[in-house]
């Protein structure tokens, strides 16, 4: 049996260089047969390139053949809680990217120089008086599977960045990363389907700052939720 192997594909990148952690994550955690599942990220993981999965006892290492671990993905027990939706998002609400320079423009997520259909154009907004970041999402057909059914990984890449926004917000003029995820999905969402993200931070600890992210439908229907530590590289 041949050892299995993820790729990560030039369109889904984060910075220019590296594939977007949530959708890496995504990808990762589906080589584990766990409902809930952690990914940390060691390395920037490569793109276009082949990594093999190799289990070893619980966890599952990804690396390039003959080198360096890039991931480490195991089954989660903790659940994670899931930040409340909002009834709707202000006119007068902050773009999150306008709050400083965007470090990573293209990012398959939240990169402003994605066209739509290309990019999933989530840009979170800041509440006013609040530390809940918040925007819209409708997922377009080259996320589905042939049912029409978004594929999972786009449902993780989703609650990444508006989660990294908010961990932002704690490093001002900073720049962070993604180092560790924990995602569960209730229900992936369908083409076409209005959905609600909002993500908060809560602490910052050294060069480490926690993220939580949820996904919602327009309806209030918890879809999906996540937890984060993402690694200010500034510091």
């Amino acid at each position: 049996m041949a050892q299995p192997s993820v790729t990560f594909p030039a369109r889904f990148n984060g910075p220019p260089a590296s594939a977007n952690g949530g959708y890496a994550c995504g990808v990762i955690a589906a080589q584990v047969p766990a409902d809930l599942v952690e990914v940390t990220l060691h390395r920037p993981p490569p793109l276009d390139a082949a990594l093999l999965v190799e289990q070893s006892g619980t966890l599952y290492e990804v690396r390039p053949a003959g080198g360096e671990v890039v991931a480490v993905a195991k089954e989660a027990h903790d659940p994670v809680d899931a930040v409340a939706p909002v009834q709707d998002i202000p006119a007068d609400a902050v773009l999150a990217l306008a709050e400083a320079n965007h470090p990573f423009r293209t990012c398959f997520t939240c990169g402003p120089d994605r066209a739509p259909g290309d990019g999933l154009r989530i840009f979170a907004r800041r509440l006013p008086g609040s530390s809940v970041l918040a925007d819209r999402w409708t997922p377009d057909e080259s996320l589905a599977d042939d049912d029409g059914a978004v594929r999972p990984e786009f449902v993780w890449a989703a609650l990444d960045c508006p989660g990294g926004w908010a961990a932002f917000g704690r490093i001002p003029g900073g720049v962070a990363v993604l180092g560790r995820m924990t995602a569960r999905i209730d229900r992936v969402p369908r083409v076409g389907e209005q959905c609600l993200v909002v993500a908060a931070s809560h602490w910052h600890d050294g060069r480490k700052i926690d993220a939580h992210s949820a996904l919602y439908s327009s309806g209030g229907e918890l879809l999906a939720a996540a937890r984060a530590v993402w690694i200010d590289v500034t510091a």
